[in-house]
């Protein structure tokens, strides 16, 4: 099966652009099997993340029928996936050299803080406290000093209210060793700069096609 891997930093519309891509291509949707949004606090708020049984089910289901078509485009997620219980992806999407081509989106700064800050930013002081707790939860599961001051400033400012600070911070201190580590690692065969999400998805969506022509 040929599977075109979308990679790039926390917050560039890795999902939004899966999400538009789903309706004309086989996507395997390794957020949507696990209920959660991938990163450390992916299962904020509504989302009750699926235990490694229930995540492994509906992964298999979406595998199977991606390959009747005979590819898929997928979101990577690296070896595993979800906040404090980490649930292990499947050696087919966890190993970079099963990508037949790669696909890195990228973003203006700017961007990829407001998604991040629309992502988290609680409704109201109930959502608020859960967030919170979501970082407390995540501090004691954590060892490296450096880590944990930022995690205690995020808290400090999400009291405060000071969610833009926040974002920044969540950005900066926890997801960006993580995706650049990946990023490195990779040659891409696309370069997308995702400045519009509708030109974004033209882009690689005539960039599938093509390949699938050549094949």
């Amino acid at each position: 099966m040929i599977i075109f891997g979308l990679f790039g930093k926390t917050g560039c519309g890795k999902t939004e652009i899966l999400k538009e891509l789903k309706k004309h291509h086989p996507v395997v949707d390794i957020e949507e099997c696990a209920n959660t949004r991938g990163s450390v606090l992916g299962d904020l708020y509504h989302l009750r993340q699926r235990n490694q049984e229930e995540f492994e089910k509906e992964l298999d289901k979406q595998i199977k029928k991606a390959e009747k078509e005979g590819y898929c485009i997928v979101e990577y997620e690296g070896r595993k996936i979800g906040g404090v219980e980490k649930l292990k992806i499947s050696g087919l999407f966890a190993n970079l050299n099963n990508y037949t081509y790669k696909i890195l989106i990228d973003c203006p700064y700017e961007c990829q803080i407001n998604r991040l800050l629309n992502q988290y930013l609680p409704k109201n002081e109930y959502e608020k406290r859960i967030l919170i707790s979501k970082f407390e939860l995540l501090r004691n599961s954590l060892k490296r000093e450096e880590i944990l001051k930022a995690i205690d400033e995020i808290i400090k400012l999400i009291e405060k209210d000071e969610y833009y600070n926040a974002a920044i911070l969540i950005e900066e201190k926890l997801y960006r060793e993580h995706y650049m580590r990946t990023i490195r690692k990779i040659q891409a065969d696309l370069i997308v700069y995702n400045d519009d999400l509708n030109k974004s998805i033209k882009i690689i969506d005539e960039f599938i096609k093509s390949k699938l022509a050549d094949r």
